[in-house]
């Protein structure tokens, strides 16, 4: 086939062509569609990507805006309530509580064995001189310590409906052989306790029992002078006289025991009421309330005596939130007294701020208005405090170790005493915001008062209106357990500044949130105003915009 042959038919194909561009017609909706294909083809794909990307944020619910936002708000709601009720104020309230599975629940149900018992006896080294008149006094020999762990239990615990509970309290002393160097075997002179106490309590009986009392003391020859092993004297301490008279009058002696240790934990089991709960406030909490269901201090009267235990504590517990001019009550059955501590100085222990509070050194002095529950008659020594109506009414007093504070002059009673104020005081030193005691120490010194004995013999009679000083024992709560010591340093020195921390944190992410979404919200709203100004001079500018308006117009 030749090239010429070809040619006419590529001619008429090319003319074809031409004749149907030319004769047809182009809308207005493909010019319009081909606009935007050609002119903003770009933006197009700009805006499906962006539609994509949102599409992706929508799966994850934190990449919300508004979910951002309420995230924001709540996080600063968050930090604005931290910093006005902290950390530190939740778990106190809490502590008010006492509820069982909690850590201050169960550290106070099983307390940690810390607290130790040291017992010093006296030995009367010059008794045959002081009979004899070669001696105008006793002189006395301090012996020990004796040491034992005392161990406390409670039990039976029962929540009341007016936000109290009640609980049984049981203590009793381990020995600790590890820590003894006294020879518990070891004879002592000590006063006859038992003859002494039972005539100094009948010093006032009528005839016909002082003289049944002056049979049995010629008949069993006693003494009022007895030599003793260290452990009789403490827990194995007897005597005829006093069997005799426990078999004749139960009712005026009760027992026929009279050592020491024995008389204070043969029943050291003690039913106590406290305060729990919000209602009482940190003030109030733990505070004992009722002590064998009474309010009032045992044995006493409560029309002739006008002190009351509730406002005290048994010392394992103190109120929350302790400041300086707090005044703390002590209530202990050996000494038949309410203790009260007052502020002394601050101090730092385990990295740990500390206030110690000091016993009040006039604790055993008189009261001048007429409601002295501590006295007798005759009257006491300030410093002295009576203790019988805890002991069945035998004459005990209590005081200071070695009289150490109070009106009993240095050997006015007895020789060989040396006070000591950093030997014989009590205190305690714990932490005010969770009133935890880090030690605490409690000395007292049982004494045997004797009344006027002059119608008995005169050995016996010798003695008359004096006081004895028997033995003294320290209550020693040496520490804590680490995991208590460490929760209280993390609950008041790390907790508090970890709080500012963490609540400034919340506050920055909150307002970081709100700011950001705020920021992109007016960005999107300056770029779509940008987009459509810029198309909206596209449009007017475009010369196939204005055929398309003419064509459009003149079709209509």
């Amino acid at each position: 086939m030749s090239v010429s042959n070809m040619l006419p038919e590529d001619s008429a194909s090319s003319g074809s062509s031409s004749e149907d561009t030319e004769s047809t017609p182009v809308s207005a909706t493909d010019s319009l569609n081909s606009l935007f294909k050609n002119t903003d083809n770009n933006c197009v794909e700009n805006c499906m990507e962006e539609m994509k990307c949102e599409g992706e944020k929508k799966k994850g619910v934190c990449c919300s805006p508004v979910v951002q936002c309420v995230w924001g708000v709540l996080l600063i709601l968050l930090s604005v309530g931290s910093f006005i009720f902290t950390p530190l104020d939740f778990m106190l309230l809490e502590k008010l509580n006492m509820r069982p599975g909690m850590p201050p629940y169960e550290w106070w149900a099983d307390p940690p064995d810390e607290v130790k018992l040291r017992a010093y006896v006296f030995n009367i080294t010059n008794h045959e001189r002081f009979m004899l008149g070669l001696d105008d006094k006793l002189n006395v020999e301090e012996i020990g310590p004796v040491v034992y762990l005392e161990k406390l239990l409670h039990q039976n615990v029962k929540f009341n409906e007016n936000s109290t509970m009640t609980y049984t309290a049981k203590r009793y002393p381990i020995y600790l052989p590890e820590q003894n160097h006294i020879d518990l075997n070891q004879t002592i002179v000590v006063p006859n306790v038992a003859v002494l106490g039972i005539l100094s309590y009948l010093h006032d009986a009528n005839y016909f029992v002082r003289t049944v009392l002056r049979s049995f003391l010629s008949m069993y020859q006693s003494e009022p002078f007895v030599k003793k092993t260290i452990y009789e004297y403490l827990w194995n301490y007897t005597d005829p006289v006093l069997d005799m008279s426990k078999s004749l009058v139960p009712g005026l002696v009760p027992v026929n025991n009279a050592g020491m240790l024995d008389r204070i934990y043969s029943d050291f089991t003690d039913e106590m009421t406290v305060k729990v709960g919000s209602q009482w406030g940190h003030k109030e909490f733990f505070q004992i309330d009722r002590f064998h269901g009474e309010p009032q201090l045992p044995g006493f009267d409560p029309e002739e005596c006008p002190d009351r235990i509730f406002g005290s504590t048994e010392g394992v517990m103190y109120a929350q939130r302790l400041t300086k001019e707090d005044v703390l009550l002590y209530w202990r059955k050996t000494v038949c007294k309410l203790m009260p501590l007052y502020f002394d100085s601050e101090l730092t222990m385990h990295h740990v701020p500390l206030y110690r509070y000091n016993l009040s050194e006039s604790v055993f002095d008189r009261v001048s208005n007429g409601t002295d529950c501590y006295d007798t008659d005759p009257s006491l020594h300030p410093g002295l405090s009576d203790a019988s109506k805890c002991y069945f009414n035998f004459p005990m007093v209590v005081s200071f170790p070695h009289f150490y504070v109070g009106g009993v002059p240095k050997d006015h009673f007895v020789t060989g005493l040396t006070p000591d104020r950093f030997k014989h005081n009590s205190f305690v030193i714990l932490e005010p915001y969770t009133g935890t005691p880090f030690e605490a120490v409690a000395r007292m010194q049982s004494n045997l008062r004797i009344n006027d004995l002059s119608g008995y013999d005169e050995k016996f009679a010798k003695l008359s209106n004096t006081i004895i000083p028997l033995f003294w024992g320290e209550y020693h709560q040496e520490g804590l357990p680490s995991q208590i010591k460490w929760a209280v340093y993390f609950v008041t020195v790390i907790l508090p500044p970890l709080s500012i921390i963490i609540s400034s944190a919340m506050l920055l992410l909150g307002l970081y949130l709100i700011v950001k979404q705020i920021y992109i919200n007016n960005q999107e709203q300056d770029s779509l105003k940008s987009i459509l100004i810029f198309k909206s001079k596209n449009l007017r500018n475009s010369k196939i915009f204005a055929f398309e308006k003419e064509s459009f117009i003149k079709s209509s």
